[in-house]
C-alpha cells in the first residue's frame, strides 16, 4: 500500500555478480577439457578393447582347431581299426585284437580299446594297463556309447576324471559292412589341458574349456577341474551354451569370483565344447591410467588459466550493473519517485530505461491496489456463504435419504411379510387344497419374495455402513458356535445338493470380541455362497485358526473358481462373476457388506482362487477386539 512505502523488507544477501560470470567460464573452460578427455579415454579404451578381444579370439580358435584336428585324427585312427577282419570266429577277434595293439603302440592318447559285436557284447578289450581279454564279455547293447555310434556312426561321451585331475573320454566308432559292430577307445585328453594352458593372453589372462552343459573340462584352478565345477551360469557360459555351436563371440562376464573379465570364445564342433580366453578388466584399463593423469594435469592448468581470465573480464562487466542495483533496491524500498540513470547506448542503457518504465507504472498500480484488495475480499465472502449454503444442502440430502431408507424399509418390509405368510398359508393348504400348478407358482412367489426381502435387507444394512449408522454391539463370544451355527443354516441346502461340509477350528481360536450378530452374518454369506458354487460331490471345508495376533477364518470351495480379474471386483456392490449370474440367485451384495463389517471390526477380507480350482474366502479379526 502507499501508506507502507517507507517500510523496508530486509534485504536477503546476494552473491556477487562478478563470481557467477567467473563460475560460468570456469564450467565452460571445464566442460570442453572434460569431454575432450572423456572421448580420447572412451575411443582409447574400445580401441584397446577390440584389440585384446581379437588377440582373446585368436588364442581361442587357435587353440579350438588344435583340438579339433587331434579329435579328427583320432576319430580317422579309430576308423581305420574298424573295418571287418579277413578272418571269421576266433582268428577275426584275434586280427582285430593284433590291429588294436598297433594303434596303442603309435597313439599314446588312447589307453583302452574295445570291440563290440553286432549284438552289443564286448568281444575284445586291449590296454596297456591290463590283460587282453578275447572272448564274450559284459552285455552293453543299451549304453550310449553302443546305440548312438551304431545310429550316428560316431559318439562322443562325457568328460569324466581318472588318477587324479586327468580328464578322459570315450569315443566309439560304427563297423563298416555287414557286422556292424562298434569300436570303442577311451582318450586321455591331457592334451586338452596343453592346449589350452597355450592360450591364455597378458600377465592375468587364462584359459578354459566347458563341455555343452558348462562343467569345466579344463581350467588353471585344478580344484575347479577336480570338484566338478559348472560355469553354465556366468553370463558369457551362458551367452556361448545359448548360441550357434559354429559361432565365436566376445562379451563381457565375470569369474567365478564374481571379477570382472572381457572373455572370447570358440566352438570345437564335433565334441560341442567352448574354449573360452579371459582377461580380468582392470588389466585392461591399465593402459587408461595415463591418458586420465594427462588429463587431470590438463584440466587443472586450463582452469587456472580461465579463473584469472574471467575475473578481468566480469569487472569490466559488473560495475555498470552494480550501480543500477543500488537504484533499484531503492525502488523496492518504496521511494516510486527513484529513477535510474545509466549513461550508456548499449543494453545496460536498455535495461535502465526498462526499469524507468517499471517504477512508473508501479506508482500508478499502488494507487488502486487497496481498491482492488476490497473488492477481491467482498467477492471472496460472497464465494464462502455460497459455499456454506451449499453444505447445508448437502447435509439435508443425506437426512432426507436416510429417511427414505427408513420410510422404505417399513413400506416395502409390510407388504413383504404379508406376500410371505399369506403364501406359506397357501402352500400349507390350510384353507383348501391347491393343485401342483398351483403349488410350483406358490414355490415360486415364496422364492422370490425371500430373494427381495434379502435385497431389501442387505441395501439397508450397506447404507447404514457406508452413513456411519452401524454400531458395533463389542462383546466376547464363541467363534467356533458361530461358525456351527452358520453350518446348520446351510447343512439343509448342502445334503440336499449333494455337498459335504466341514469344520476345523483350534482352541486358541475359539474366543474373539466383536460384535457377534454381524460376524454370523458374514460368516452366513460366505457359507452360502459356497455351497451355491459348489458342484454334487464336492466339499466346503471351514477352518478358524490364531496366527500373527489376529484370528484367520476361511472357508474353502471345490467350486469352478474366480477369475484372478474378478479377485477385487466381487466386493464391490451388485458385481457378481459369471458363474453368479448363470446362477440367477443372490443380489451381488453379500460379500460388499460382508467386506464392510469385517473392516468395521478392523479386520480384512480377500479370496484366493484360480479358474477350475475352487475358491477360499478369508476374513481375520484382531484378538484385541474393536
Amino acid at each position: 500500500m502507499m501508506g507502507g512505502r517507507s517500510v523496508e523488507a530486509p534485504a536477503r544477501p546476494h552473491r556477487r555478480l562478478i563470481w557467477k560470470y567467473v563460475v560460468v567460464v570456469v564450467t565452460l573452460v571445464a566442460a570442453a577439457i572434460v569431454s575432450v578427455g572423456l572421448t580420447e579415454l572412451y575411443f582409447s579404451y574400445q580401441d584397446s578393447k577390440r584389440a585384446l578381444t581379437q588377440v582373446e579370439r585368436d588364442k581361442a580358435s587357435s587353440a579350438a582347431t588344435s583340438i579339433e584336428q587331434l579329435t579328427q585324427k583320432l576319430l580317422l585312427e579309430l576308423e581305420s581299426v574298424a573295418q571287418p577282419p579277413t578272418e571269421q570266429g576266433a582268428a577275426g577277434l584275434k586280427e582285430r585284437n593284433d590291429d588294436f595293439h598297433r594303434l596303442l603302440d603309435r597313439d599314446e592318447l588312447i589307453s583302452q580299446l574295445s570291440y563290440l559285436d553286432a549284438s552289443g557284447k564286448e568281444q575284445v578289450r586291449t590296454s596297456p594297463l591290463e590283460l587282453d581279454r578275447i572272448g564274450q564279455g559284459p552285455d552293453l547293447s543299451r549304453s550310449a556309447k553302443f546305440i548312438r555310434a551304431r545310429a550316428e556312426h560316431q559318439y562322443f561321451g562325457r568328460v569324466y576324471f581318472q588318477r587324479g585331475s586327468r580328464p578322459h573320454m570315450t569315443i566309439s566308432v560304427a563297423e563298416r559292412g555287414a557286422g556292424r559292430g562298434v569300436v570303442v577307445a577311451v582318450i586321455d585328453l591331457s592334451f586338452v589341458t596343453d592346449v589350452i594352458a597355450r592360450a591364455r593372453v597378458g600377465t592375468t589372462g587364462y584359459a578354459y574349456a566347458v563341455d555343452s552343459r558348462g562343467f569345466v573340462i579344463t581350467h588353471p584352478i585344478t580344484n575347479l577341474v577336480l570338484q566338478h565345477t559348472n560355469f553354465a551360469k556366468l553370463p558369457q557360459v551362458r551367452a556361448a551354451l545359448h548360441g550357434s555351436v559354429k559361432a565365436s563371440a566376445d562379451s563381457s562376464g565375470h569369474d567365478q569370483n564374481g571379477t570382472k573379465v572381457l572373455s572370447a570364445y570358440e566352438t570345437i564342433e564335433p565334441l560341442d565344447w567352448r574354449v573360452f580366453v579371459e582377461e580380468p578388466l582392470s588389466e585392461v584399463l591399465a593402459p587408461l591410467k595415463a591418458a586420465i593423469w594427462r588429463t587431470a594435469l590438463l584440466l587443472v592448468a586450463f582452469l587456472t588459466l580461465a579463473i584469472a581470465t574471467s575475473v578481468l573480464l566480469a569487472r569490466r562487466l559488473v560495475r555498470p550493473i552494480e550501480s543500477i542495483q543500488t537504484a533499484a533496491a531503492k525502488i523496492g524500498s518504496g521511494s516510486l519517485n527513484q529513477r535510474i540513470e545509466v549513461p550508456s547506448n548499449d543494453e545496460l542503457g536498455a535495461l535502465a530505461e526498462e526499469f524507468n518504465r517499471m517504477a512508473a507504472q508501479l506508482e500508478e498500480s499502488y494507487s488502486s491496489l487497496e481498491q482492488k484488495v476490497q473488492e477481491r475480499t467482498q467477492e471472496l465472502a460472497t464465494a464462502l456463504s455460497d459455499l456454506d449454503e451449499k453444505s447445508r444442502e448437502l447435509e439435508a440430502a443425506s437426512r432426507h435419504k436416510s429417511e427414505f431408507l427408513a420410510n422404505m424399509s417399513h413400506e416395502l418390509r409390510t407388504p413383504l411379510n404379508a406376500i410371505l405368510g399369506f403364501s406359506q398359508v397357501l402352500r400349507e393348504r390350510l384353507f383348501g387344497d391347491v393343485n401342483e400348478k398351483q403349488a410350483e407358482y406358490l414355490d415360486d412367489i415364496l422364492t422370490s419374495a425371500h430373494h427381495l426381502l434379502a435385497l431389501i435387507n442387505d441395501i439397508l444394512d450397506l447404507s447404514k455402513v457406508e452413513a456411519g449408522q452401524v454400531e458395533l454391539e463389542v462383546a466376547p463370544f464363541s467363534l467356533r458356535e458361530a461358525l456351527e451355527g452358520g453350518l446348520v443354516m446351510v447343512r439343509e441346502r448342502a445334503t440336499s445338493d449333494g455337498v459335504q461340509v466341514a469344520l476345523t477350528a483350534l482352541p486358541d481360536a475359539d474366543v474373539v470380541t466383536g460384535d457377534e450378530r454381524r460376524i454370523r452374518q458374514v460368516i452366513f454369506n460366505l457359507l452360502s455362497n459356497a455351497v451355491k458354487f459348489t458342484p454334487a460331490g464336492g466339499a466346503v471345508d471351514v477352518s478358524a485358526a490364531r496366527a500373527n495376533g489376529e484370528v484367520r477364518v476361511s472357508v474353502a470351495d471345490t467350486g469352478p473358481g474366480i477369475a484372478a480379474a474378478d479377485h477385487e471386483r466381487i466386493f464391490e456392490e451388485f458385481q457378481q462373476t459369471e458363474a453368479g449370474v448363470e446362477q440367477r440367485e443372490g443380489t451381488g451384495l453379500g460379500l460388499a457388506l460382508s467386506k464392510r463389517l469385517v473392516e468395521l471390526h478392523g479386520g480384512r477380507i480377500w479370496v484366493d482362487s484360480e479358474l477350475g480350482h475352487g475358491s477360499t474366502f478369508v476374513f481375520t479379526l484382531p484378538t484385541g477386539g474393536v
